[in-house]
């Protein structure tokens, strides 16, 4: 099932073209709807003087009632339509336990025989029709099915059909005929059932299931069980395999040994419905001529005639021919003229055997013409003597007379008597003669079986004939007219079928003339053989289909400008959206498609190109492929020699080979490029050359080993010299002004390159102290570390150093004394400073007091507060001041 829901979904199956029809259909009738009400609405809106926002408004909701309408109608036609069935999934379940006739990669059952066509149609929606009614058969509904044409119809229907058709047709009375049985007839092919074979209730296909429930897993009004009839094509006894289903069972699949048709060849085993086969010899049995043999290739069946002539005689043996062999007996024609027994006559027979002439007709007893006078002991050869009475033979005549005549020989002749004959209606009488009837020209007033004409005979004598006009009421196909006499009741169904085929016509369903518009068309698994629109010579492989073929998916293959072939997929029908501005605010814009042959894409195909310069390759699409310049220098060999092109990689002109500049290449510009002697670091002044260059005559500028000088030396004088003549040349001659390290003394070598002499080595004197300085000794430099060459103090440096100790000391008592004294001084200034500012506040307290005393409670609740905030201020600035003091110390 989730297959062909996919399917389904994909397409719709058989119905995919008929549903995008009427999808297609719906959505013009919306469309030309929308566009009506937008019409109408405008000019209702053009008359009023309202803002374009409500004019939008009121379209909107137009444009929404009708397209909820377009729905709910488009709703309820797709509602009446039943989903497709699983087909291919219930035939393989149908067909699993048929050996050897299973379906396999989507083939036919081209072995089940007209049971396909059943199968097919009962999974289809709408396919069956009931005859009676001329409606589709659901699903649901229950059925009836005819034995011998397997047609499908209503139960409900075909009940009505046996009663109407039963009280229509019956002309006997049931009082005078209690227990009639009146037959009914099938609908479509007319098979007589009797009365008790009508149908009462709902059965499934094989009949062994009562109101079978309906199963989307199995055929629909199947039972799902084993089907069990007895097969009648060939009627070999064994049963049908297949599940339940409509229609004649197919070919028994049992296997059997069975022999050729001529019984000379071995039997081998072959399917029972299929049992007859031709060894492809000669039959070779005698046939019924007893000379010959049959000459036809082994056949089923009785052979034929001998179809050879050979010589036979007649019957009476007088003559002989040719005659086939298939006529063993033939007739010469000829009277047989042998004499009788009697001697006198002879035998009037025609050709026949001997012995079959029989004895003269005109021996024994014989009598007169009229039978009155038996004539006894006459020879054969003596005439009969007429007798003279009246002949008396009774005439075929209304008054039943006799013949007048007198014995005679022949016929008697018509009445020749007039007699008084009422006509055959017994309306009116006249005297006519006997012989002739009377009919008069009354004509009668009854009304045929029909109920419509009258009878209209004259002289009727009332059994009036069935009406001999042609019925011509529209049938319920409305296409046929009813070709039958005329009758009372409903027509009969059209007899005619009509096919309804796929887009190729390969698959048909045959439905009852008149539903060929309402049935879906038949699933095709053939290919669709629509032929292609595009320059492909053929499309894409898929089935048949109703509507447009899908877009081509192949390579488009044409030849571009280029002469390379279009990768792309085929463009020459192609869906291109194309909307339509709005005319009006409150018009929506409007899409729609069109097919367009759009133009190949550029040729992508991956292509190598060189440079303009030829240095590198280069992969490019077809259409950028162009020349271009790979970005790199030039790099041929100018006319110098020395130097290469500087531009940019470019289309080289007359160059006499690959490596040479050419004519509009780079003229050189460059100085010389030429290697320099060793030891030179300047460039050639002289232009771009080719010879050798001139000697450098820059000026070297450079400091001495010591540092001290600025030598100045030529170039190619300083190029070239060994590293001895470099440090001579490079020594200014003047004592080194180096200090030795450790020592710090001057070095006493001349101007030298590298490290001066150690601290060991100098042999410059140095004087040597005590630790208190006064004594001193001269050594050499070298020398000083030696602890034979320490001085050290005496006596007197140690009283020197005793009595500065002791003047120290008397100098910092004294600064500490004097510092004492200035803090001392400068504290009691400030005492001084602030016990003055205390008795002036505490003047104005007493004042203060004397007026408070006076001045109520406000007053001293001022002063007291006053006084608060002068004593905290107070005591800030001590706290100030003392700090201050104590920084200072």
């Amino acid at each position: 099932m989730d297959h062909g829901r996919a399917r389904k979904s994909a397409g719709r199956g058989r119905g995919s073209g008929w549903e995008s029809e009427n999808s297609r259909k719906h959505l013009r009738d919306f469309s030309r709807a929308t566009k009506n009400t937008a019409n109408v609405t405008r000019q209702q809106q053009t008359n009023k003087f309202a803002s374009a926002e409500q004019r939008f408004q009121e379209t909107s909701k137009h444009f929404a009632k009708d397209a909820a309408n377009l729905l709910k109608q488009y709703k309820d036609e797709s509602s009446s339509e039943e989903d497709e069935l699983d087909d291919d999934g219930i035939l393989s379940k149908l067909t699993q336990s048929y050996k050897g006739f299973e379906l396999s990669n989507g083939d036919k059952l081209e072995n089940l025989g007209l049971t396909t066509q059943y199968l097919t149609e009962c999974c289809q929606s709408g396919a069956i029709t009931c005859l009676v009614c001329i409606s589709s058969v659901k699903r649901h509904e229950q059925i009836w099915n005819c034995e011998k044409c397997f047609a499908i119809f209503h139960l409900p229907c075909i009940k009505q059909w046996v009663l109407e058709g039963v009280a229509q047709t019956t002309l006997l009375s049931a009082e005078h005929f209690p227990k009639r049985n009146i037959p009914w007839y099938c609908p479509k092919c007319r098979n007589e059932y009797s009365r008790s074979k009508c149908p009462e209730n709902y059965y499934c296909f094989c009949g062994a299931v009562m109101d079978p429930v309906p199963d989307p897993w199995n055929l629909p009004h199947s039972c799902g069980e084993q089907c069990n009839h007895l097969l009648s094509q060939p009627p070999c006894g064994h049963k049908c395999l297949l599940l339940c289903h409509p229609g004649p069972c197919p070919p028994c699949p049992q296997t059997v040994k069975v022999g050729c048709y001529c019984g000379r060849k071995i039997p081998i085993t072959r399917r029972c419905g299929k049992a007859g086969w031709s060894c492809g010899d000669k039959c070779n049995k005698l046939l019924p001529c007893k000379r010959h043999r049959c000459l036809l290739t082994c056949h089923s069946g009785d052979c034929d005639t001998c179809g050879q002539i050979s010589e036979k005689s007649c019957i009476c043996g007088k003559k002989s021919g040719m005659k086939p062999c298939a006529e063993p007996l033939w007739s010469c024609g000829e009277i047989c003229g042998k004499q009788l027994a009697c001697g006198f006559h002879h035998c009037e027979k025609v050709c026949h055997k001997d012995g079959e002439c029989g004895d003269c007709p005109r021996a024994g007893v014989r009598t007169c013409p009229c039978g009155k006078k038996k004539l006894q002991g006459m020879a054969c050869t003596d005439d009969v003597i007429l007798c003279e009475d009246t002949c008396g033979k009774n005439l075929s005549c209304f008054g039943n007379h006799k013949c007048p005549r007198r014995c005679h020989f022949g016929d008697c002749g018509s009445c020749p008597l007039m007699a008084h004959k009422p006509c055959r209606c017994g309306k009116r009488e006249k005297e006519v003669a006997c012989q002739k009837e009377y009919t008069c020209e009354t004509r009668c007033q009854k009304m045929r079986a029909c109920g419509k004409h009258q009878c209209r005979r004259k002289c009727c004598v009332g059994d009036c004939p069935n009406c001999e006009q042609v019925c011509g009421k529209s049938l319920q196909c409305k296409k046929h007219k009813c070709q039958m006499y005329c009758h009372t009741g409903p027509c009969y169904p059209c007899p005619l079928t009509s096919k309804v085929t796929c887009r190729c016509q390969a698959t048909a369903i045959t439905v009852v003339c008149g539903k060929e518009k309402t049935t879906r068309p038949p699933r095709c698994r053939k290919k669709c053989v629509i032929p292609p629109d595009c320059h492909h010579h053929s499309r894409l492989p898929h089935t048949c289909h109703f509507g447009d073929c899908p877009r081509c998916k192949q390579i488009c293959k044409q030849q571009l400008e280029c002469g390379h072939i279009c990768p792309g997929v085929c463009h020459d029908k192609v869906v291109v959206k194309n909307e339509i501005k709005a005319a009006a605010p409150w018009e929506q814009p409007q899409r729609e498609y069109i097919i367009k042959k759009l133009p190949c894409p550029p040729c992508l195909e991956p292509m190598s190109a060189v440079c303009q310069g030829g240095h590198d390759f280069s992969q490019f699409p077809c259409h950028e492929l162009k020349a271009y310049s790979c970005g790199r220098l030039c790099g041929r060999k100018l006319a110098c020699g020395n130097h290469t092109c500087a531009l940019q990689c470019h289309a080289v002109e007359d160059a006499p080979d690959t490596e040479k500049a050419g004519t509009n290449c780079a003229a050189c510009e460059e100085a010389c490029s030429k290697p320099r002697p060793d030891g030179c670091d300047h460039e050639c002044v002289s232009p771009c050359h080719t010879e050798d260059c001139p000697p450098c005559r820059k000026r070297l500028r450079m400091r001495c080993h010591c540092g001290m000088v600025l030598l100045k030396h030529l170039c190619c004088d300083w190029a070239g010299k060994s590293d001895e003549e470099k440090e001579r040349m490079q020594s200014c001659g003047n004592h080194c002004p180096k200090i030795i390290e450790k020592c710090g003394h001057l070095c006493k070598m001349q101007c030298h390159p590298g490290h001066c002499t150690s601290a060991k080595q100098c042999q410059k004197k140095v004087a040597k102290r005590c630790p208190c300085k006064r004594r001193k000794k001269e050594v050499l430099c070298s020398l000083v570390d030696m602890k034979e060459h320490l001085v050290e103090c005496d006596d007197v440096c140690i009283s020197i150093k005793a009595a500065k100790e002791t003047e120290r000391r008397q100098l910092e008592q004294k600064k500490k004394e004097e510092e004492e004294r200035k803090q001392q001084e400068e504290v009691e200034r400030f005492e001084r400073k602030i016990h003055r500012r205390s008795r002036i506040r505490k003047n104005d307290n007493s004042a203060d007091e004397d007026e408070g005393n006076r001045g109520g409670l406000l007053t001293k609740i001022f002063s007291s507060s006053l006084t608060r905030v002068t004593a905290l201020l107070v005591f800030v600035i001590s706290v100030i001041v003392y700090t201050y003091i104590n920084t200072q110390i």
